[in-house]
């Protein structure tokens, strides 16, 4: 079914992922984790995370292509069960949670990780004699495509810092928690110009594990595995596993009891799985400046308006003329705009759109602002085409008044 044929079908805009895409991602991530383990004599776990794409379909294909999982609400820890993961397959690593999430996750046996020393306190007078995680900011520089997904360092929210470990320690003492696991995330998508950064940051962060938490079992190095959205070249994971094997090896000395590494990719696995499909509802020049307008908003895909985010954009069409263009979508803010001064063919009205590698952070940061409701959701494989999450409907919106 061609493009225009699935938006006749299902609407339009739409969302489309490639099984055979999404199988070899989770495969390499499966061959990623088993190569670094053998090496290091080590459990490594791949735990996909959750929020880069919930959809309960894909949650399924992940788990049976090979791949853990982290939760970090409710709503995605029973996504996880209804995918058919055991609470042993599951990390749940939250960020300011209230006492009742709490109680409600501290009853199933899943390891949970807190990223301030309050947290541990209120988790605690609930649950004690448990087994915990601890976030740990090593106040070194994160890596992320953006400011806004740098994770650590000293204008960041997460994590607990060296200077506060004593205090953690003394809570722990007091409820009789046992930190069993220490989590890193320095931020999202680095590339192999970025991986020198990436370790750099893992070193910091091993030498505070081995300095202030000896017997620790599980190390957490968190996610950030990048994914090239202009499609030049993909991230080496044979060098990621090399330069991770040589700097944790020089640590494996001080940390006598680790017994498993942890990972917590997410736009890697679904990113370039995805991609979205609209339809050009208006062209004008203005101001010398060609605008396409499609009815793919920033409802519809934030990362572009939020990030200033890249995404390759093909126009399908019979023409043969090409142009310098604005793309934007159909909500109504200046920042509405999926990319400048792209070089596409100039479209007729009604002619379908292509964002390409939208699988990650699409649908997942998908609202209905403006009312704009959300797409529907398909999965390809081959020729076959199954609906995996039906469009937003009015009447879906307006029976929660």
């Amino acid at each position: 079914m061609n493009e225009m044929n699935l938006l006749k079908k299902y609407g339009s805009p739409l969302y489309v992922y490639d099984y055979d895409v999404l199988k070899e991602r989770c495969m390499d991530m499966v061959s990623f984790g088993k190569g670094l383990g053998d090496r290091l004599g080590l459990k490594v776990s791949m735990h996909y995370s959750t929020k880069a794409n919930g959809n309960l379909r894909l949650l399924e294909l992940i788990k049976k292509f090979g791949l853990k999982i982290d939760s970090m609400s409710l709503l995605e820890y029973n996504l996880a069960k209804e995918a058919g993961f055991s609470n042993q397959d599951i990390l749940y690593v939250c960020n300011n949670i209230s006492t009742d999430e709490m109680r409600e996750i501290g009853k199933e046996d899943i390891l949970m990780c807190f990223d301030s020393i309050s947290q541990v306190e209120s988790f605690g007078k609930i649950y004690n004699n448990r087994d915990i995680m601890i976030r740990i900011n090593p106040n070194s520089n994160g890596v992320g495509h953006s400011s806004k997904v740098i994770t650590t360092g000293k204008e960041t929210k997460f994590g607990i810092t060296p200077y506060n470990v004593s205090s953690l320690k003394e809570v722990c003492k007091k409820y009789n928690l046992n930190i069993k696991g220490i989590h890193l995330h320095l931020g999202s998508l680095f590339l192999d110009n970025k991986i020198d950064d990436y370790i750099s940051g893992v070193r910091d962060f091993l030498e505070i594990v081995s300095e202030y938490f000896e017997n620790i079992k599980i190390v957490d190095l968190g996610g950030g595995f990048g994914v090239d959205y202009q499609r030049n070249k993909r991230l080496s994971l044979a060098l990621l596993e090399d330069r991770l094997y040589e700097v944790i090896s020089s640590f494996k000395g001080d940390l006598k009891y680790l017994e498993e590494i942890k990972f917590e990719p997410g736009r890697y696995v679904v990113c370039e799985a995805g991609y979205i499909l609209g339809t050009v509802n208006s062209l004008k020049k203005e101001n010398d400046i060609y605008w396409i307008g499609t009815d793919i908003g920033m409802n519809v895909l934030l990362r572009p308006s939020m990030y200033d985010a890249y995404h390759e954009i093909e126009i399908l069409s019979l023409n043969k003329n090409r142009i310098i263009a604005n793309i934007c979508g159909n909500i109504c803010e200046s920042c509405d705009v999926l990319g400048r001064k792209r070089d596409v063919i100039c479209p007729s009205l009604g002619d379908v759109v292509k964002v390409y590698d939208a699988g990650a952070y699409g649908y997942s940061m998908a609202s209905s602002y403006t009312g704009r409701l959300r797409p529907a959701e398909v999965l390809k494989h081959g020729e076959d085409v199954k609906l995996i999450r039906k469009k937003e409907e009015i009447s879906d919106v307006m029976r929660y008044f």
